[in-house]
């Protein structure tokens, strides 16, 4: 597996933290778990191409130094310029061969999926990286996907097998739900808020790395 060790998906979204501070809080976030247990998805929907290369390639100068990969959301093509370690598809975007076919054999490949099935064929397809979720309920998707919960992850352990790294999302607030997650089968544990806006962003993401 290409992201063995993973344990924990920092998604951001800078508008949780005040200008200039997202670098000082993603290096607080990404000193509090071990080397390798991290990685870091570019999640900036709203920004256009120029400034989300400058962004992701001030979150490469901080990541990559402490062991932590990058993937950019949905732009394969920001992520090759910007020199990421890979692209994360949403559901509906570009498909897991084609990603693979452009951006080459080392390229990192992680895609979001919305059920057990759509997990297992996605591993299948070739991805690195399965997101399933929302596990938990979370403000991101009230009223519009309804919290699949931990047995879905179960499923989907199920269906993905060893060919790629299953992650939680949605609702992931603290460590308990990271145990219950890996409980229920997955391997990391993806986070947005419980993240930038914790008082102690190193123990918060230590608590749900396990």
């Amino acid at each position: 597996m290409k992201l063995g060790g993973v344990r924990l998906v920092v998604v951001t979204d800078r508008r949780l933290v005040p200008a200039g501070a997202m670098a000082g809080r993603l290096a607080a976030i990404l000193d509090g778990v071990a080397r390798g247990a991290a990685l870091v998805q570019v999640r900036e929907k709203d920004l256009d191409g120029g400034a989300l290369y400058r962004l992701v390639s001030d979150v490469i100068a901080v990541a990559r130094p402490r062991g932590a990969r990058v993937l950019v959301n949905d732009r394969l093509d920001v992520a090759l310029a910007a020199g990421a370690d890979g692209v994360h598809l949403p559901e509906a975007g570009l498909d897991v061969a084609t990603a693979r076919a452009v951006g080459g054999a080392g390229l990192v490949v992680g895609c979001s999926r919305h059920s057990p099935a759509a997990a297992g064929a996605a591993a299948a397809d070739g991805a690195d990286l399965v997101v399933l979720g929302p596990i938990w309920a979370t403000p991101s998707k009230e009223g519009v996907v309804a919290p699949l919960g931990v047995d879905a992850l179960a499923a989907a352990r199920a269906a993905v097998g060893d060919r790629a790294l299953l992650c939680a999302i949605g609702g992931v607030d603290g460590g308990a739900h990271g145990a219950a997650a890996r409980a229920a089968g997955a391997d990391a544990v993806a986070a947005i808020r419980a993240l930038w806006l914790a008082g102690d962003p190193g123990a918060a993401a230590a608590a749900l790395a396990g």
